[in-house]
């Protein structure tokens, strides 16, 4: 069921884990790139992602006959500059052309920059298409992006196992290019040419479910919802429905009735989650790039100064900053401290991918768990707290060693803890921040701080303090950070500083 959004995620996850976590050892290795040059470069990325991904998710909102073909086309395009990078490795290595270092560095940027504003807001766009296939069925999304999550860590290993059989780094981009064609072709059959036309009848559909949920409650053992509430839910949908021949209309009443409903929609689905046994630990992760392409209908919902001047929101905010710094300067430099400062075999470099993926699989699908036992406080200090072992124990690694390898994947095991438990738990508490019409761009500004800001912000220091300071320095300075981040966290936490 749904076969072709699991493929659509196995195959953008391919093409994203086959050629990037490697790019920092190839513009080392094959390009002669020194470690802030290699920082510059990869801090491109979140950078331009920040401002692609609204302008094609507008797009495809806009026009929906259209998704299918604007993923294709900008998945070709974005592996199109990729290859580009492999050529210049070829130009440089056959000496056929002498390139200053400078450049190379333009060269490579001005692909990187390609590379970001067409393929890395695909995962958006994947995201938004599966909603749209699923339909009423979007409780089933954590299912379908699992595979994603699968196929990360898959194609992480299988590049390291096929580097080090053939000790050439071009592999990564066959396999990248392999997965881009699969995606684009796979992206062709995705068609919503009804899906304008279809809109009434699904609303009506929609309404007759919703009008069984309030009258059936077949999974409600305490709540019952007052007539008053269903009539009020009621219109407010008919009175949607009956504006969509007006699409500023229908924005204004959307607007409206999910300001009015959605506080019992959660309810509602937070306990047929429970009573069916089904988690909403995997598909937490999700909520910033599905709440993202339906930012621009609730544009004019700007949230109100008491609520970002609030010592609690503020110091959260600053946490998650720090902590996306200190994630990002370990993604971005493990692969280049590992082969150059290890010299572990690309084969274990690769082991990277699962162990990683296992651990943090692990971590969304229990963090629902682990948030009502422990709190969220414990959980977010817990994090801060494995990312600061983690990046002290790479320190602590000899070179050359058979164990060093083992210890290294066991270090790697944190980042389920490090990262996932505190994304999942970050997620639902910046959402408890913002009142509901404001939700969205809550988790608009909690992505932006760690996968744009600070992913942007750890790859240009980390650059910096790798080529000036060298590997030790730079865990140093990430466990610095979440030792910083983990005492502002505290202080918001005091009672003083509650949010009502």
């Amino acid at each position: 069921m749904f076969l072709l959004c699991k493929l659509l995620y196995i195959s953008v996850f391919a093409l994203l884990s086959a050629a990037p976590p490697y790019l920092p050892l190839y513009y080392h290795d094959a390009l002669g790139f020194s470690s802030d040059q290699i920082g510059l470069v990869l801090a491109i990325a979140p950078f331009i992602q920040s401002a692609a991904c609204p302008l094609w998710t507008i797009i495809v909102d806009k026009r929906p006959h259209f998704h299918g073909t604007v993923m294709a086309m900008t998945g070709l395009l974005g592996g199109v500059a990729v290859m580009g990078i492999m050529m210049i490795g070829h130009i440089v290595s056959s000496n056929t052309f002498q390139l200053s270092n400078a450049t190379l560095v333009l060269l490579t940027s001005s692909f990187a920059l390609t590379f970001a504003f067409f393929t890395l807001p695909n995962v958006s766009l994947v995201d938004s298409a599966v909603m749209k296939i699923l339909g009423p069925n979007k409780i089933l999304y954590g299912q379908q992006r699992l595979w994603g999550s699968v196929s990360c860590g898959l194609t992480i290993l299988v590049v390291g196992q096929l580097i080090s059989i053939t000790n050439n780094l071009d592999v990564l981009f066959y396999v990248f290019g392999i997965s881009t064609l699969v995606f684009s072709f796979l992206s062709f059959l995705v068609q919503f040419d009804d899906y304008e036309e279809g809109k009434l009848e699904e609303g009506l559909e929609q309404d007759s479910v919703h009008e069984r949920l309030l009258s059936s409650q077949p999974y409600h053992s305490n709540h019952t919802m007052a007539s008053g509430e269903k009539k009020l839910l009621k219109g407010n949908y008919q009175s949607v429905l009956a504006a969509t021949a007006d699409e500023e209309s229908y924005t204004q009443l959307y607007k409206a009735a999910t300001a009015q409903s959605i506080v019992s929609v959660r309810e509602e689905a937070d306990e047929a989650l429970d009573t069916v046994g089904v988690d909403l630990g995997l598909a937490i992760s999700r909520i910033p790039s599905v709440d993202q392409s339906m930012a621009h209908i609730l544009e004019d919902d700007v949230p109100s100064l008491s609520i970002l001047g609030s010592v609690r929101v503020l110091t959260f905010l600053a946490t998650t900053l720090m902590m996306g710094v200190s994630l990002s300067i370990i993604v971005n430099f493990l692969f280049l401290f590992q082969g150059r400062d290890l010299h572990m075999p690309a084969s274990w470099i690769g082991w990277n991918g699962p162990t990683g993926g296992i651990t943090e699989l692990l971590s969304f699908c229990f963090a629902k768990q682990l948030t009502e036992r422990f709190g969220v406080t414990k959980l977010v200090l817990a994090a801060h707290i494995a990312t600061a072992i983690r990046c002290i124990g790479y320190t602590l690694l000899i070179p050359d060693r058979f164990s060093t390898n083992i210890f290294a994947m066991l270090l790697q095991t944190l980042h389920g803890i490090g990262f996932g438990i505190f994304w999942a738990t970050a997620v639902s508490e910046i959402d408890s921040f913002f009142p509901p019409e404001q939700r969205s761009v809550a988790q608009g500004i909690l992505g932006a701080l760690h996968a744009g800001l600070g992913t942007g912000l750890g790859a240009l220091i980390g650059g910096y303090i790798y080529e000036y300071y060298g590997a030790i320095s730079l865990f140093r300075v990430a466990a610095l950070l979440c030792g910083i981040s983990s005492v502002v966290f505290c202080i918001g936490r005091l009672p003083r500083y509650n949010v009502n």
